[in-house]
């Protein structure tokens, strides 16, 4: 009866406007819980972790969320089949929701996403929940089905992207992005796209891919916009990162087009770098990590410790860096640089001498132009 599944650092998100710009846009702080209490540790802050005397069999943390620096601690207890989010700074209870259905995979997604405020996303199999624990009226909202070709799959990763352009309370995505496993294809990772607030006709737009994210589009300001899907897939003993556009019917329906640019990541002067996994709950899927902010897209092969970069362009993919990191990558996310300036990728790695120990690292990549 463990949690349900999410990512350390809470996902990419760079398929979605920032409109707030405050700090901490990007990285979620990673929760560690027991049954008595909650370790919230973050990347950036001395000393890394605060204890809350907060039990949960998992939970997930928010941005902060205004000026004053608020956070708020999403948590699920699985014994009660109880969910209860908290005020960090107050260490007082927001709201309970009593979970009637089982929960597959959860994460915090910006304002931008779901009406501008604290938002949750909750996935079931009946369909994907935005849950606003702020409102006035804070039952979850279903903004898409889960039809018959998302049954029967295991959710690994989960964003959404782009905007309807709209203010406040109308603001909202246009798209969900899911990478699953489908045991009956053999283990295989599939990427497909669902409309938020459409027709919850959902595509597939790779039965057996890598990985993929969703990013901005060059160029795009506060009008509607769709997101950008970049997706990496095996190309004999090479990878080739693909990039096509997500499009909008007039049906409220979807679309992809064919690909538009595409780059080539030669491993060959990696074929000596295996680093070993250690023991994830989640499993090694996906085998390559895409993350995104503004136009710096960045793809890590987690097994070989390689980190590439690229700006996205009107030209297409233009390579910014390669690098070797030496570790087993867990986890990333991008975000703003209050130190360089431009894109930062973070990095949860796991220590290749002890794999019960890990290390954070950053790098700013406006700073290896």
């Amino acid at each position: 009866r463990g949690p349900p599944a999410t990512r350390h650092f809470g996902g990419n998100r760079g398929g979605l406007p920032d409109y707030r710009e405050l700090e901490r846009f990007g990285v979620g702080a990673i929760s560690i819980c027991g049954s008595e209490k909650t370790i919230v540790w973050r990347d950036d802050q001395v000393p890394p972790g605060l204890t809350y005397p907060i039990g949960a069999s998992g939970a997930v943390v928010s941005d902060q969320m205004d000026e004053d620096g608020s956070e708020f601690l999403c948590c699920f207890q699985a014994k009660e089949k109880r969910m209860v989010v908290f005020e960090l700074s107050t260490r007082t209870a927001v709201v309970e929701l009593q979970m009637t259905t089982k929960l597959n995979y959860w994460r915090f997604l910006p304002p931008e996403a779901g009406e501008d405020t604290l938002c949750f996303m909750l996935i079931t199999p009946v369909g994907g929940f935005h849950w606003m624990p702020l409102d006035d009226s804070p039952r979850p909202r279903q903004v898409w089905k889960r039809g018959g070709e998302l049954q029967g799959k295991k959710i690994v990763c989960y964003e959404e992207g782009g905007t309807n352009g709209q203010d406040g309370p109308d603001m909202l995505s246009k798209v969900g992005m899911l990478l699953m496993t489908n045991a009956a294809a053999g283990g295989r990772l599939e990427s497909w796209l669902v409309p938020v607030c459409g027709d919850s006709q959902a595509i597939c737009a790779s039965d057996d891919v890598m990985g993929a994210c969703l990013c901005c589009p060059p160029g795009v300001g506060y009008e509607a916009w769709m997101p950008l899907l970049l997706f990496v897939v095996e190309s004999e003993s090479d990878l080739v990162v693909c990039v096509s556009a997500v499009t909008e019917g007039a049906d409220i329906s979807i679309a992809l087009t064919e690909v538009m640019t595409d780059a080539l990541i030669e491993l060959a002067p990696y074929k000596d770098f295996d680093f070993t996994p250690p023991t994830l709950s989640m499993g090694t899927w996906p085998e390559v990590l895409c993350c995104s902010l503004g136009s710096t897209i960045v793809i890590i092969v987690r097994r070989k410790g390689l980190v590439v970069a690229y700006e996205l362009a009107d030209t297409g993919l233009e390579l910014i860096a390669e690098e070797n990191v030496g570790h087993y990558v867990v986890d990333a996310v991008m975000r703003y640089s209050a130190v360089e300036g431009g894109a930062e990728i973070v990095l949860l790695m796991s220590d290749s001498e002890n794999p019960r120990d890990g290390r954070v690292g950053t790098f700013c990549f406006r700073s290896a132009v």
